[in-house]
């Protein structure tokens, strides 16, 4: 089709001539039917014959040149037209608009993708609920995130805390017994083999080679006491002199300087005290000090040539070794029996019939024979070293069980008493009573602990430290208390002016606390 219309002249009223042949040439355009007229010589470019290349690259600038030809022919046709409509009276045709119109219609064709919408959450209803945008969730779900993760972290450390309170008590038990259990079996495979290699000749060549170590270093005591009055009537009555009465007793020498170590139930009351050695000197002795609690006594004696024992570690000595006790039963000196450790760590009132305290007695038993006259004297093991000093049997005679103090704490009390006169012993401050079997937190009844059941004072050791009735005293410097005497055994060695730790139950609290220890009074020990 072609536009082949000619201009009419204006009319009054009516719209210009130019004017209608534009909306006619819009309303061609829009329907993409655009004719223009082709002079003679000329080739146009028809917007609907227009198509795009595509443009290969072969290495060469073939593109570019068939491009800018392109664009050359273009503007040359659109010359020419502009020229043509000139020349036949017509208005131009307006190229620019008829490009904008093209693409404004390419853009129509092809519309930009619509937006993937999310699918719809379904209410516990049945009705569809569309979520909201993304941009609207996100900030809630970052602002909730650090809260739910520390809630979490806190309910797994609860939990966690929860399973160690009852678990790890049990299982620490259950190593602990299996460890036992692992111990005893090491000992019985040992022990068996041991046996195998055991011969009676050098067991008794043993025996003899204790008796000669350990012989030297005994003596042998004798105590004179002022008679009483009942004895002094009595020898009036049946008339002659009077000499007093005697006693006896043993002791073993500790160093060269002349110190004797031996009980002091032997020597108590006693007006003179004669010492009888090994080599049958016999010289006086003087009282250095003695102990009331635990039942020694330190002499000392001016000699020259003594042979001291040798002193063993009463702690790593085990139940079942072999010992022998040296000592003078109803005055027949250097006497020695043999025997083995029955017990450690026992408490008997025989002991407290000599004025020593229950409390402070950490005796170990064994069935080496004791009699009158024994108390004193030395116990030793298989290598002649000293363990224990005798100092109690049950009866009136030896009835198969005999009693001695370990001779880590005889060091201990030899020590105070040679350098100060006296022992002094820590001080707590505080009075003790036993844990009933209802308030025991572990399933061993042998560690029980002690309860506090009273205070000396605000100024006292305890007090200053801050202990209160009704404590619970677990462990001493991370050893744990087995009765109200192992606790007094402890605080009295630590000695005056020593910080102990104390690990204490108030109620359902655990506590650590620091005592430093006073010295303990004088009085209180006899």
């Amino acid at each position: 089709m072609r536009d082949d219309i000619s201009p009419t002249p204006h009319q009054s009223g009516s719209r210009p001539a130019s004017m209608r042949g534009e909306d006619e040439r819009a309303r061609e355009l829009i329907a993409f039917r655009v004719t223009v007229d082709q002079p003679e010589g000329h080739s146009l470019i028809s917007v609907d014959d227009a198509e795009p290349r595509a443009v290969e690259h072969d290495g060469s600038d073939r593109g570019e040149r068939e491009h800018g030809s392109m664009q050359a022919t273009e503007i040359e046709g659109r010359d020419e037209i502009e020229g043509q409509d000139e020349i036949e009276g017509r208005e131009p045709i307006n190229i620019q608009a008829i490009d904008g119109l093209v693409q404004i219609d390419e853009f129509a064709a092809c519309p930009p993708p619509m937006p993937i919408e999310p699918p719809p959450i379904c209410k516990a209803g049945g009705a569809e609920e569309q979520p909201q945008a993304i941009e609207e969730s996100a900030p809630a779900r970052t602002d909730n995130s650090p809260i739910v993760q520390s809630l979490t972290l806190i309910a797994s450390m609860v939990v966690m805390l929860l399973i160690a309170r009852f678990s790890v008590p049990r299982i620490v038990e259950e190593v602990r017994y299996s460890w036992h259990r692992g111990e005893l079996r090491a000992e019985y495979e040992t022990g068996g083999e041991g046996l195998k290699n055991v011969s009676l000749d050098s067991l008794s060549r043993a025996y003899e080679m204790v008796t000669s170590v350990v012989a030297p270093s005994v003596v042998h005591i004798d105590v004179k006491r002022k008679p009483t009055a009942t004895d002094e009537q009595m020898q009036k009555l049946l008339g002659g002199e009077f000499f007093g009465m005697s006693d006896q007793g043993s002791g073993v020498v500790v160093d060269e300087d002349g110190h004797v170590l031996t009980n002091r139930h032997v020597i108590a009351g006693g007006e003179s005290i004669s010492l009888t050695l090994s080599d049958g000197r016999r010289l006086p002795a003087r009282v250095v000090g003695t102990d009331a609690l635990t039942d020694l006594a330190v002499l000392k004696v001016e000699a020259d040539r003594l042979m001291p024992i040798r002193w063993g570690d009463s702690d790593k000595l085990r139940v079942g070794s072999p010992v022998w006790a040296v000592g003078s039963p109803f005055g027949l000196d250097r006497t020695i029996t043999f025997g083995i450790l029955s017990g450690k760590h026992r408490w008997v009132r025989a002991g407290e019939q000599h004025g020593a305290s229950g409390r402070y007695q950490d005796f170990m038993q064994s069935d080496v024979a004791v009699n009158p006259g024994n108390s004193g004297g030395p116990l030793v093991d298989a290598k002649g070293t000293l363990v224990g000093i005798n100092t109690a049997i049950v009866g009136d005679t030896y009835q198969g069980v005999s009693f001695s103090i370990p001779s880590n704490l005889s060091k201990q009390i030899y020590e105070s008493i040679r350098d100060t006169g006296r022992v002094q012993r820590g001080y707590l401050g505080v009075s003790l009573q036993e844990v009933p079997d209802e308030l025991l937190t572990t399933e061993n009844t042998r560690v029980r602990g002690a309860i506090i059941n009273g205070i000396a004072g605000p100024g006292s050791p305890g007090g200053v430290a801050g202990l209160m009735t009704g404590d619970m005293v677990r462990r001493v410097d991370g050893v744990e208390i087995q009765d109200v005497g192992h606790l007094m055994r402890i605080v009295g060695a630590a000695g005056s002016g020593t910080p102990i730790q104390l690990d204490v139950q108030r109620g359902d609290e655990e506590l650590q606390l620091t005592v430093n220890l006073g010295n303990r009074p004088f009085e209180l020990d006899h």
